[in-house]
């Protein structure tokens, strides 16, 4: 049995390894490891059945998230079933849903936590490098260009966020010299998401920021946030040299002007639409949602009331999550895209409070913070699980997260 504990940890550590550096070198990377380690994990969930082997403790210890993730699903089931809608469209919830499996099998693995210390980072430099890349060597319009840009630029950005917050655990830990080649790294993926030109995950960065510099108070130097402020300045203006930059930033200014008098061309406009198609259609069927088929002539008929453009009504989200949800699956389906990322944000929320002096609890939870947080952002201006690669880097990361509170040794002697 020892020797199979063994293996299984190895196969998880190649796994997550695989997925983190994979990530965005390939237009599918976000495939490798997950999927991988996902169908390891299900046929051990099924070993344990056979063997009867007890996990119950496992689940018991992140139960609320089990039941929101589980509810999810349940959830997308249902309306697939109540629209008579292609069985195709449960793919990426039950893929969620079966990320649960993982957990279990990384608790059962006792996997420790440098694999992530080390791929996470690694992840991000890549990233910026292959960015780099495609954007100066290759003269692609924008980073990721041929593959799910907006995605992709999301992507980027939270590995490099995540590289931060890993960063301040090694100064935290005397570990300086790791702590700012981590740091590095992190540039690296915030560098990516800024060459993918994709605006929508820039806009929780500010909050974000703040919350970090709140988290890490204590540790957080007047010399060291100095720097940190420095070393934005510096790279705000160095962005304001780059001409596509700065012309995505003015694009956005002038969406928004130009909508207000009537003119709807670009992505910001056309996202204010789909908006607005949302919000009417909501209103139509608030509990039993929309039949794809049945939504479509409902946005030509607004389209031909002149209440939005022709032009937006052929796309099949509305570009962002949450509405998407309320109009599909009506107030149960916001209820149970809220409870994917409100649950295990108060989860992560309460177990930093209850045990605020373990710093790799303190990393785990912070960083499980800001996954659900920079998620959020991104699905403001993107139907971020609509996409295999936003759904698979949610819940997996999701999974691997609770996993390692749950064996983090000082963590467990406590519960």
């Amino acid at each position: 049995m020892i020797n199979f504990e063994k293996y299984c940890r190895l196969f998880a550590n190649v796994s997550i390894f695989c997925f983190f550096t994979l990530l965005l070198v390939f237009p599918k990377g976000y495939n490798y490891g997950s999927t991988v380690l996902l169908v390891g994990s299900v046929l051990f969930l099924l070993y344990t059945i056979y063997k009867k082997i007890n996990i119950t403790g496992f689940v018991k210890q992140n139960k609320s998230i089990f039941i929101a993730i589980s509810f999810y699903f349940l959830t997308v089931l249902f309306f697939i079933l109540f629209h008579g809608e292609k069985m195709k469209l449960i793919d990426n919830p039950l893929r969620a849903f079966l990320f649960l499996s993982v957990t279990i099998f990384m608790v059962y693995s006792a996997v420790k936590l440098d694999v992530l210390l080390y791929s996470i980072p690694l992840g991000s430099f890549i990233a910026g490098l292959v960015a780099l890349y495609q954007y100066y060597i290759l003269h692609l319009p924008a980073a990721f260009n041929e593959q799910m840009k907006i995605q992709s630029g999301d992507i980027a950005m939270s590995l490099g966020l995540f590289s931060f917050i890993i960063a301040l655990y090694l100064f935290d830990i005397k570990k300086n010299r790791f702590a700012l080649v981590t740091a590095i790294a992190g540039l690296f993926g915030v560098l990516a998401s800024v060459l993918s030109l994709a605006r929508g995950g820039w806009v929780g960065v500010p909050l974000i920021f703040v919350f970090v510099l709140y988290i890490y108070r204590n540790m957080i130097s007047k010399k060291l946030l100095s720097i940190v402020l420095l070393s934005i300045l510096v790279g705000g203006i160095s962005l304001s040299t780059n001409e596509q930059f700065m012309g995505r930033i003015l694009d956005a200014k002038n969406n928004l002007i130009h909508y207000s008098e009537n003119s709807k061309d670009g992505s910001i406009g056309a996202r204010l639409d789909m908006w607005k198609m949302g919000i009417y259609a909501f209103i139509e069927h608030p509990i039993s949602g929309w039949n794809l088929k049945e939504l479509d002539e409902y946005k030509k008929e607004l389209a031909d009331k002149g209440i939005v453009s022709h032009e937006f009504v052929g796309f099949s989200h509305l570009h962002n999550q949450f509405i998407d949800e309320l109009v599909k699956k009506g107030i149960l389906g916001g209820v149970a895209i809220l409870g994917v990322f409100l649950v295990p944000l108060c989860s992560f929320y309460r177990k930093q409070k209850k045990f605020p002096n373990n710093k790799k609890l303190k990393l785990l939870t912070t960083l499980g913070i800001i996954h659900v947080l920079s998620t959020m952002s991104y699905c403001l201006t993107q139907a971020f699980f609509a996409h295999n690669s936003g759904n698979i880097f949610y819940f997996f990361i999701l999974s691997l997260l609770m996993a390692f509170l749950i064996t983090e040794k000082q963590f467990k002697s406590k519960l």
